[in-house]
């Protein structure tokens, strides 16, 4: 394949053909000689003390090895905890422990009781059903207003409340702007409770070598650096002699950046029994012991001119964090995050007043997922804007175009704070009403309507925040997490090359986009780029993937790092040519002379000179390889998203038509790769509108346990996507790039809710409140 223009091509993925032929390795695949199996004895209880368990019966039943409890558990591990320098956390933060088995009291239905240990899983899942455990019911909260009520029962009884976090982003007199304004809008969001649900659930597989003194945990991670580090520190392991592989990874969507209490679990059994110790998460176990992610809600307000200019915002945000904390983010950034990006990509705010609330409730913990809090703050602004849109008899889009950033406004500071380098809000959008031809669309719709058929449109304006590197940590305070990013080159004497990074692909395509970048600067084919991740004795250190940030951070550091091995190679190709590195340029894989066509070798020449004859200028050293460690900037992303949607008023029936999605990530490395990952996130984004529902009852007992309960969309709920694209060189970060891995699955949700309102706007336009948007409650739309 030549290697002229990889950057911003169109490359097939590499790593496909491994996947399509069934030669991928997931953990779960690994069978290691004598391995042993763990189930967990889990809690029926939303809140109970533990007053006894007896795990005699269990330990009769032949084959089984161990049964570790809490209290056993507490004396070689310490709990998960994330603490904030106060000083700097722009807030009231209090954290709290999470054991690797409950120690006391459980928290949750699901919450880990003890671990079984035996030679099958047949053996560990039914000595599970043997252990005996004495529980006395405590009273139970699990709605997050009421938890924040005085007297409500206690989560954690050392808080004194249920309040995790609160903090409160204030600029202008936004009181005074509310009086004045000529519209004001207002309404209350709640955003349901869902969870990442990854094709592959959670698999661990931990083996302490007592021969060697090494321990080796084979983890289905998205931060497999992190987590040997907090392996190392909770079980007290030299971390010189931990090896952590997350090998292929089935998805990951934010719920595997974590570490977990069952990796913590398995390090300690293993070290304890020196075999080998896996544990595979079933779908049950998916959807209530892993974490959830989005129930928020929201209380909005927008405060209008009587040209609809949005002169100032009220918001308070507040989410349902579960029963327990998650590392390294804490559940406190699910609200944080909604309230911070709130005003959106939008220009005339200058009075501001949001808060962001994290409750403690007895339900699974919930944690980041694709987007973390950006969904729901994203759903109160936009659909507060069509609320303001019909009070002022103003088109949603007209309305918009009057108070969207275009890029001529940019650098900008949004009124919460949030630097933004580089943005095309209103650009994106007109290019997205074109490719709708919206007009058109509401002649078709008034059409329609006569034949008795509920066609509507729907916007979302996105302005995403992405890389997430150690400036935006330290800023907050924040020592759990710092987000830089390395990158390691290395070119053989035969002109191979092979490519080790510390992010992790998981379905994002890096084996690919990153050896085009490799392949742009140094001349190779990208087909000769060997691939390394996922190995933290094979790779640099990193942090691995979440956040909309491989492309800018693992992007950047493969593309300083290929840098450096270029200017080597003209250094060397100069010294074998005899001439300066300055007359030389790289074209089709040759290193030649300027203006001398023919005149120049190949990289292999150069690799063969450097590695292995050694003949490199005086002074240079042999080899050819660079490393890079890269602080990862915050650039910003935008975009537009547009749903139209058929609603059927009898059935409540929904169906999605058309979806467009205009995006601008700066510089794209591999638009199909872009492409694909909107896609994937929009699909997301519409499960969320009108699907996924992770439902409770009073006495905290979960209802939705498999997937007839728990609806993912399939391929029949998805339309065929149509992409426009903007590349807005971003100033901040090394070769231009933008983030956008989350960005489908952040604007989607909204754009679909505003649709269905707009559809439904002949029985009488009315907000929609909550989500998912089940047939019941688009029914309910049309008949009140």
């Amino acid at each position: 394949m030549p290697t002229a223009g990889m950057f911003g091509a169109r490359v097939k993925r590499l790593e496909d053909p491994r996947f399509l032929l069934g030669k991928a390795q997931y953990v779960d695949d690994l069978k290691l000689p004598g391995m042993l199996s763990v189930a967990f004895v889990r809690s029926p209880h939303a809140h109970a003390r533990i007053k006894s368990i007896d795990p005699s019966r269990a330990l009769a039943l032949g084959g089984v090895h161990r049964v570790l409890t809490g209290e056993e558990a507490a004396r070689s591990c310490k709990p998960i905890r994330v603490e904030f320098d106060p000083a700097k956390f722009p807030g009231e933060y209090k954290p709290c422990d999470f054991p690797p088995l409950a120690i006391g009291k459980v928290a949750f239905v699901g919450d880990l009781v003890a671990a079984v240990v035996a030679e099958n899983r047949y053996f560990s899942e039914d000595a599970v059903e043997l252990v005996e455990v004495e529980y006395e019911p405590l009273p139970v909260v699990v709605d997050a207003e009421e938890a924040m009520k005085p007297g409500a029962p206690l989560v954690h009884e050392e808080w004194g409340d249920n309040i995790m976090m609160r903090s409160e982003i204030a600029s202008g007199d936004s009181d005074r702007a509310f009086s004045e304004a000529a519209v004001v809008v207002a309404g209350r969001f709640q955003m349901n409770r869902h969870c990442a649900s990854p094709l592959e659930p959670r698999v661990v597989l931990a083996f302490h070598d007592p021969a060697l003194d090494r321990m080796t945990v084979w983890s289905s991670t998205q931060m497999p650096h992190m987590v040997r580090t907090k392996i190392a520190d909770s079980i007290d392991y030299p971390e010189h002699k931990l090896r952590v592989i997350s090998p292929d990874v089935g998805g990951g969507f934010g719920l595997k950046a974590h570490i977990f209490v069952e990796e913590l679990v398995l390090a300690m059994l293993s070290r304890e029994l020196c075999r080998p110790i896996k544990w595979t998460e079933d779908r049950r176990e998916n959807l209530y012991g892993s974490y959830h992610a989005k129930d928020e809600l929201c209380y909005g307000e927008l405060a209008l001119d009587k040209d609809g200019g949005i002169v100032a915002v009220r918001a308070r945000f507040i989410g349902d964090i579960g029963a327990y904390t998650s590392f390294p983010w804490t559940p406190s950034f699910e609200p944080l995050q909604a309230a911070l990006q709130f005003p959106g990509p939008y220009k005339h705010i200058h009075h501001i007043k949001v808060e962001a609330i994290a409750v403690a409730t007895n339900k699974t913990t919930s944690s980041v997922y694709r987007g973390v809090g950006a969904p729901a703050g994203q759903y109160a602004m936009e659909h507060l804007l069509d609320m303001a849109a019909a009070k002022l008899k103003i088109d949603p889009a007209e309305l918009r175009r009057r108070n969207l950033w275009c890029s001529d406004d940019f650098p900008v500071v949004s009124v919460t704070g949030l630097k933004y380098d580089s943005s095309t809000p209103l650009e994106s959008f007109e290019k997205g009403l074109k490719i709708a031809d919206y007009e058109q669309f509401r002649k078709q719709q008034a059409e329609a309507r006569s034949y008795g058929r509920y066609l509507g449109i729907g916007f979302s304006c996105m302005v995403e925040p992405t890389g997430f590197g150690p400036e935006t940590w330290h800023a907050m305070g924040v020592s759990s997490v710092s987000g830089f990013e390395a990158a390691h080159i290395r070119v053989d004497p035969n002109g191979g090359v092979t490519l080790s990074v510390g992010t992790h692909s998981h379905g994002q395509g890096h084996n690919t986009v990153y050896a085009q970048l490799v392949a742009d600067q140094i001349g190779c084919n990208v087909a000769d780029v060997t691939f390394i991740q996922g190995d933290t004795s094979a790779t640099p250190y990193g942090w691995g993937t979440w956040a909309s940030r491989s492309a800018v951070a693992g992007g950047g550091a493969v593309l300083t790092a290929a840098q450096r091995v270029r200017e080597k190679i003209f250094r060397v190709a100069a010294h074998l040519l005899e001439v300066s590195p300055l007359d030389l340029e790289l074209r089709d894989g040759l290193v030649q002379i300027k203006g001398v066509p023919g005149r120049g070798i190949t990289l292999r020449d150069v690799a063969h000179a450097a590695v292995y004859t050694a003949n490199v200028p005086e002074d240079e050293e042999p080899g050819l390889e660079a490393s890079f460690y890269y602080k990862t900037p915050n650039p910003t992303a935008n975009a537009t998203h547009i749903a139209i949607v058929e609603a059927d008023p009898a059935t409540g029936k929904v169906r999605v038509l058309r979806y467009i999605v205009v995006e601008d990530c700066g510089r794209m490395i591999n638009p199909m790769i872009v492409e694909a990952q909107i896609a994937g996130g929009v699909a997301q984004g519409i499960g969320a509108a009108i699907l996924e529902h992770l439902r409770y009852d009073e006495s905290g007992q979960i209802l939705t346990t498999s997937l007839m309960d728990y609806l993912l969309p399939s391929a029949a709920d998805v339309p065929p996507f149509e992409f426009g694209h903007l590349e807005t060189y971003c100033p901040i970060s090394v070769g231009g790039i933008k983030g956008m891995g989350e960005g489908g699955a952040i604007a989607s949700p909204v754009a679909v809710a505003n649709a269905v309102s707009d559809a439904l706007a002949p029985f009488g336009w009315k907000p929609v409140n909550r989500l998912p948007m089940t047939p019941e409650l688009v029914h309910r739309q049309a008949s009140a």
